[in-house]
């Protein structure tokens, strides 16, 4: 049963998270975060075939689509998530314009560009973590599903967002405020589901 102290949890984690992407902005830990993403994409580019496959669960049409169902299905619920969606995707973009950290395959040499299409956008924070998160935490506590659908979720949700680091389009410090993102606001939709529906 889903009780505020599961959805407070998600939200604390979230914002811890999304406070340990931002450190990015201090030199030093950038300079880390290149350099652990150099040392996890020349490891990781060779399973780009799997990311690629991955990356469409994590891009804004599926979201959309998964909201949608949701919607026609438990109408209530459904707009609950599509107004928290919003709001979130709405927040990153606002962070993305504020920030402008440039993608690591424009800066850091041989680093593959391996994504079907280039992203144009700003790189911090990695919005397909923030979406996928947020679906995989959200929708299978917010149904009810057992523990085994709820950390399967999350294995798939970590795959689509470790890919994003494979794909050479993002740093690990973008995915974790991506994923930190989606995390805090899986925790107030289900904080909304917890207190009012």
């Amino acid at each position: 049963m889903l009780t505020t102290a599961h959805s407070q949890l998600l939200i604390n984690l979230g914002t811890a998270l999304f406070v340990l992407g931002l450190t990015h902005l201090i030199p030093g830990i950038a300079l880390l975060d290149a350099q652990v993403f150099h040392y996890a994409h020349t490891r990781t580019r060779v399973l780009g075939p799997v990311f690629r496959l991955l990356w469409h669960f994590g891009r804004t049409p599926f979201s959309l689509l998964v909201i949608a169902l949701i919607i026609f299905v438990k109408p209530e619920m459904g707009l609950t998530l599509a107004i928290v969606f919003i709001l979130i995707i709405s927040l990153e973009w606002f962070i993305k314009r504020s920030l402008q950290r440039v993608r690591p395959f424009k800066l850091i040499p041989d680093t593959v560009m391996g994504q079907p299409r280039e992203p144009l956008d700003p790189s911090f924070p990695s919005g397909d973590a923030l979406r996928i998160w947020f679906l995989a935490l959200s929708l299978p506590i917010g149904l009810g599903a057992a523990l085994p659908v709820i950390l399967g979720a999350a294995v798939v949700a970590m795959l689509i967002t470790l890919g994003r680091i494979g794909l050479g389009v993002h740093y690990p410090l973008d995915i974790l405020g991506g994923s930190g993102l989606g995390i805090l606001a899986a925790g107030l939709w289900l904080r909304t589901l917890a207190t009012f529906l």
